[in-house]
């Protein structure tokens, strides 16, 4: 597959241009004209592009990609060593952020919507006027630790839960990485719990005094589904390889 009719096709699968970001968007650096095998993982870095290597991967497809608004725009360091190891093996780093967050098929979000059989998905989580995640319901009202017990098995064994919302579970929240403040957004709507990946000191004692379930399931585990997801649907598309590398991430 032509790796620019392969990120052509993926930018406008995700819409990319429907939501600003703080990153590039698609095509990072480019490698080998023609795409054979692609290495999926959350986030670009030393271990996942050695794996790539190993795995005789010409393109790497992240989520948290190489670079940010934010960053230096000085080459050292670990970046250096990145950029290295994917120009001499000529791999290609291909990266989308928000918009495989918000895609209604093979995002973070509606992903876990689906492992943990939630239903009747609505918009949730504006970010400069565009939505992307969803708050959705439980088929039946379940108990919050049987609840719980499924975001373990199918999410994060290593969860953190703020047990202060009700002994049923209706309406979930959901946004993965690290988005705590939208517990507010959660609130609102009448959510009995919001899951996210990440948490803050002042979350518990607002998640404590206002009575919701606050669930902290890891920002890489919150985020491993939509590469995956978007790796398969590549894979039947497309005569390409895809094989999801999971780089170990307490956080």
């Amino acid at each position: 597959m032509n790796l620019h009719k392969l990120t052509k096709f993926i930018d406008d699968y995700l819409d990319i241009g429907a939501i600003e970001d703080s990153c590039p968007r698609g095509l990072q650096v480019e490698g080998a004209e023609n795409v054979t095998k692609i290495v999926c993982g959350v986030s670009a870095c030393v271990q996942l592009f050695n794996e790539a290597v190993a795995r005789d991967a010409n393109a790497i497809l992240v989520h948290h990609g190489m670079f940010w608004d934010s960053d230096p725009k000085v080459v050292r360091g670990s970046l250096k060593q990145r950029l290295k190891i994917l120009l001499d093996n000529d791999i290609s780093l291909i990266g989308y952020h928000l918009a495989l967050d918000r895609h209604p098929e093979v995002g973070n979000n509606i992903q876990i919507a689906e492992r943990l059989d939630l239903v009747d998905p609505e918009p949730f989580a504006d970010y400069n006027g565009k939505p992307i995640s969803y708050i959705a319901k439980t088929k039946d009202p379940i108990p919050t630790a049987d609840f719980i017990d499924v975001v373990k098995d199918r999410i994060n064994p290593d969860l953190r839960h703020y047990a202060f919302g009700p002994d049923e579970i209706n309406s979930v929240a959901i946004l993965s990485g690290g988005a705590p403040r939208f517990v507010r957004e959660a609130l609102d709507r009448g959510a009995d719990l919001f899951l996210t990946g990440e948490d803050t000191e002042s979350i518990y004692h607002l998640s404590k005094e206002e009575g919701i379930h606050f669930v902290s399931a890891g920002h890489h585990a919150t985020e491993r589904f939509g590469v995956i997801a978007l790796g398969e649907m590549l894979e039947r598309k497309f005569d390409i390889e895809v094989e999801f590398v999971d780089i170990p991430n307490p956080i």
